[in-house]
């Protein structure tokens, strides 16, 4: 289980390392190379929440050893890919594998029984796991693309996305097969209405940048949001009138799950934009090759893990105000690392380096802190019956939160990077993650208050003002 939570992230992540590559290699300009991560981020995304529906009906196990097999298999086709259109259609295909498998993880992590210590514990495990696959894809990726191997570069990498998914598929039957049945039949037309959008939205955000805001891409944004928008209004009436939905307006009536979203939207937007902007720095403005760039996050992704494997132990210490303070703290983080950048213009890449090292713990630990405890608001603000739901609800969220950061806060930094410099324009596309991370704190603070008054709505109360 936990390393089917490894294997998506890691997927996913993977991506940015070998991007500086890929445009030398198949040809690609750098629209092209955005469309290869928008592919999978995309499909990823769009296939989610019918994923998390499917398994509350036919059971999750099975969803989950299906989706593991897609993702062994479109990974063999995506690393040898013979050309860019081929990549793409395998990355899309990747995304639709890995939708199958993150909802099922989640809910199997809030219903496989025992008492909350348990429930945190799994949490807790699945936060590192996920946390770890996102960093891995870098780290590992680069030091794969580095080795002198026959199957060597890019592919290697991409190729090495088959291996966590391999080893999970010997391990899903010992895991307890869920109950079949138990959800209404899934709303399958609401699922095109809705991925259509989300397909066109952030195909269009993470486009734009490259193609220059050519018309079509405007274009795409706004189709999506109207989608979006006539997605919710199509799914009130279907649950007023008793029909089966995909997402149910009543339960993003449940504040907590709201707030919790928001926040998810929020943090990896943020999270996604750095990654990227991270793999570009490194390798096309500092210099350093693959093997290097991975390694130099090492820090950063040591201490994600050990806080997130720790993250009971660091809620119980600090309480409900947990998110918070890791938010001050990675705005802290950002803030002294955007100073370092911007200080560091025209001095090499070991100062840089050396520096980030230090403030990397401080942001692996911060960024562990938020994740954590919001994993466990989101998936609590639910019943069992609709844990699926809530777990496709939240990867959707991050899944395209992260094509959200690449298309925005990513190419603000290719925009500004020619004139200001590399280290300069990212010093301030840290500033803007600085104030999306404050944004994420205050609302930590509300979801606490809301928590403390007793505001929070059950689901059962919800549906009845729902269909009031």
């Amino acid at each position: 289980m936990l390393l089917a939570a490894f294997g998506a992230t890691y997927t996913f992540s993977v991506g940015n390392v070998t991007a500086p590559r890929l445009g030398p290699a198949l040809g690609a300009d750098r629209g092209e190379v955005a469309l290869v991560l928008a592919a999978y981020a995309t499909s990823f995304a769009a296939g989610l929440i019918l994923a998390g529906r499917l398994g509350d009906r036919y059971g999750r196990r099975r969803l989950l050893g299906a989706g593991l097999l897609a993702l062994v298999l479109t990974s063999a086709l995506a690393a040898a890919a013979p050309g860019l259109w081929w990549l793409v259609a395998a990355r899309v295909l990747q995304g639709a594998a890995s939708a199958l498998v993150m909802p099922q993880t989640l809910a199997l992590v809030r219903t496989m029984g025992g008492d909350g210590p348990a429930v945190a514990r799994r949490t807790a495990a699945f936060t590192a796991s996920s946390g770890v696959g996102t960093v891995a894809g870098q780290i590992l990726g680069g030091l794969v693309m580095g080795l002198g191997l026959p199957f060597a570069g890019w592919r290697a990498a991409v190729l090495t996305s088959a291996l966590p998914g391999a080893v999970a598929l010997l391990g899903v039957r010992r895991l307890p097969a869920s109950a079949r049945g138990g959800a209404e039949r899934p709303d399958l037309g609401g699922a095109l209405r809705i991925g259509l959008p989300l397909l066109a939205l952030v195909a269009g955000l993470s486009l734009g940048p490259a193609t220059r805001w050519t018309w079509w891409t405007p274009a795409l944004v706004a189709a999506g949001l109207l989608g979006l928008y006539g997605f919710r209004r199509d799914q009130g009436r279907r649950e007023k009138a008793g029909h089966p939905v995909l997402v149910p307006p009543s339960v993003l009536r449940l504040p907590a799950l709201r707030l919790g979203l928001l926040m998810t939207v929020l943090l990896f937007t943020g999270y996604g934009a750095f990654s990227y902007e991270y793999a570009l720095l490194t390798q096309s403005g500092l210099g350093l090759t693959p093997v290097a760039s991975g390694l130099a996050l090492t820090a950063f992704a040591g201490t994600f893990v050990v806080a997130g494997l720790r993250m009971p132990r660091i809620t119980a210490r600090f309480g409900a105000r947990t998110m918070e303070r890791a938010a001050a703290a990675q705005v802290t983080g950002l803030l002294l690392l955007g100073l370092v950048s911007w200080a560091a213009q025209g001095r090499g890449a070991a100062a840089w380096v050396g520096c980030f090292e230090v403030i990397g713990v401080l942001l692996g630990a911060a960024q562990a802190a938020q994740y954590g405890p919001l994993l466990g608001t989101v998936m609590a603000a639910v019943p069992d019956r609709a844990a699926g739901l809530a777990g496709g609800l939240f990867t959707t969220a991050q899944q395209a939160s992260l094509g959200l950061g690449v298309a925005t806060v990513g190419g603000l930094f290719g925009s500004l990077a020619p004139p200001l410099g590399w280290e300069h324009a990212f010093a301030v596309t840290l500033a803007v993650q600085a104030l999306t991370t404050a944004l994420f704190g205050l609302l930590a603070r509300r979801l606490r208050a809301e928590e403390h008054t007793g505001t929070t709505t059950t689901l059962d109360t919800a549906i009845s003002t729902e269909k009031a």
